[in-house]
């Protein structure tokens, strides 16, 4: 992987259960103390992509209500360029007042390298430099899940990796900080403040997890809709949008609309699907140009943890397999070609083979793979302990428990190789190159889908049933 250090490959399929923890003296020399930091000078600087190959989104904080600007210029040259930003006082569910600050870098080229900062005369931030997407490979990705601060230990390595500059984009599956809004959202402000130098760099994609939902206050994800700027659909809602990255079409979705619809109603769920069948549909009419589909979010539909209630239970069910009248997200996936997709949740990695009957006879499962490959990434560093495993998933390919995080490499339109690091071995723990070369239809397990569980309430469910499909009925 270009510019990422040279590892050697260490297989470790399973690390003991750590009953305590003591912070690394990597992990607490790069954590940030935030009240050390002027009220009125910029902090939490991170950057997005928009809709447009030509424009560069970023985001900050300050706790004064004062004008803010952008300026950004190409990193060969002076000529210097200045955007006003957009101002949003936010008050957290505890009462505490921040404004988050957004402004747009236009009129980029593609491939150039910027320098950019945010502030005010005299509050300045410091310079950061971002590369804007080339519009062809090669690419190299950072994806993780799952990330806090007080055991973080991703966060060393992230940060030295920002330094070496090995990434493009980076792609993340959900719980942020433990949480964004902890401690009067004080536990946010460290997690922003101490990743910026790769947040700052780097354009930082994000979904919603269940930490994110403030369900306690039914907050409605207030936090993390202030804290973060992702492409615009039209829908004013930032848990769900798609771009484009070469031959990649990314699209970020939210899980918790399904995990949470208790409390938020069903609305956003309805909202997400329909505007997700729209997306894919185009998508696939564009497979010439743009050959892969990705897709990311927080909950899982299979693992094989050793607590995979997770995985198993009601709530999980019904982000694959729908409710009442809110449709899942499996179907659609094997139905429109999803390729690849990346979960959290699980604190851990765990890789599987096609989720399609042939794969488990087939020689080369990962060349034109008949169906979607799941990953999850979710041990960059939560705040639990390890994650323990169970029996695998039939699907279940490679699994490791160690804090990491996942990196994909893409040097074409053809190949991307997927790999998971661990910080703890400063090693590669798994590796898988997937290619493919033409659009193969997707075959679904019926095994799996007559495995469906339906709740009683479900009528969605117990309909297919009467039409002739057979389900065990839970209780």
């Amino acid at each position: 992987m270009c510019s990422v250090r040279q590892l050697t490959l260490l297989v470790v399929l399973h690390s003991p259960l750590v009953h305590s923890f003591i912070p690394s003296p990597a992990l607490r020399a790069a954590t940030v103390d935030t009240s050390q930091l002027a009220a009125g000078m910029p902090q939490q600087v991170h950057i997005a992509l928009t809709k447009k190959n030509t424009e560069m989104s970023a985001t900050w904080v300050t706790f004064e209500e004062v004008n803010q600007q952008i300026n950004f210029r190409q990193l060969s040259t002076t000529k210097m360029y200045t955007n006003n930003a957009e101002t949003t006082k936010f008050v957290n569910p505890t009462g505490v007042i921040r404004y988050v600050h957004r402004a747009v870098m236009t009129g980029l080229t593609p491939g150039e390298s910027y320098a950019y900062q945010v502030g005010r005369q005299g509050y300045l931030s410091k310079e950061f430099v971002f590369k804007q997407l080339s519009l062809q490979p090669p690419y190299n990705i950072l994806v993780f899940g799952d990330l806090g601060v007080y055991k973080g230990e991703s966060i060393p390595s992230m940060l030295q990796d920002a330094e070496e500059k090995a990434y493009d984009l980076i792609v993340t599956v959900g719980d942020y900080a433990y949480d964004l809004f902890s401690n009067n959202g004080t536990t946010g402000d460290q997690f922003f403040a101490t990743l910026e130098p790769l947040f700052a760099t780097v354009p930082f994609m994000v979904v919603a997890g269940n930490h994110e939902a403030e369900e306690q206050w039914a907050a409605n994800y207030t936090t993390y809709r202030n804290s973060f700027t992702m492409p615009e659909e039209g829908y004013g809602d930032n848990q769900f949008y798609s771009f484009d990255v070469g031959p990649i079409h990314f699209i970020g979705l939210s899980s918790e609309y399904y995990g949470f619809y208790y409390i938020y109603g069903m609305d956003p769920v309805f909202n997400q699907y329909d505007w997700l069948v729209k997306d894919l549909q185009a998508s696939n009419k564009n497979r010439d140009t743009r050959p892969w589909i990705f897709s990311y979010s927080h909950r899982p539909f299979y693992c094989s943890n050793d607590y995979n209630d997770e995985c198993n239970t009601f709530e999980n069910q019904l982000v694959r397999d729908g409710f009442l009248e809110m449709p899942g997200l499996e179907q659609i996936f094997y139905d429109q070609g999803v390729d690849i997709t990346f979960w959290g949740h699980m604190h851990s990695y765990e890789r599987f083979l096609p989720r399609t009957p042939s794969a488990k006879e087939t020689a080369d499962p990962y060349n034109n793979p008949a169906g979607p490959i799941y990953f999850i990434s979710g041990s960059a560093g939560c705040h639990n302990n390890h994650a323990t495993f169970g029996d695998p998933d039939e699907y279940s390919a490679a699994r490791n428990s160690e804090f990491g995080y996942t990196r994909v490499f893409v040097p074409n339109s053809t190949h991307i190789r997927f790999e998971q690091y661990s910080v703890e071995h400063d090693a590669i723990v798994d590796s898988v190159w997937i290619s493919k070369d033409r659009q193969t239809p997707f075959t679904k397990d019926t095994k799996v889908d007559d495995a469906i569980i339906c709740h009683p309430k479900d009528m969605h469910c117990h309909k297919r049933r009467k039409a002739g499909r057979q389900f065990q009925i839970k209780h």
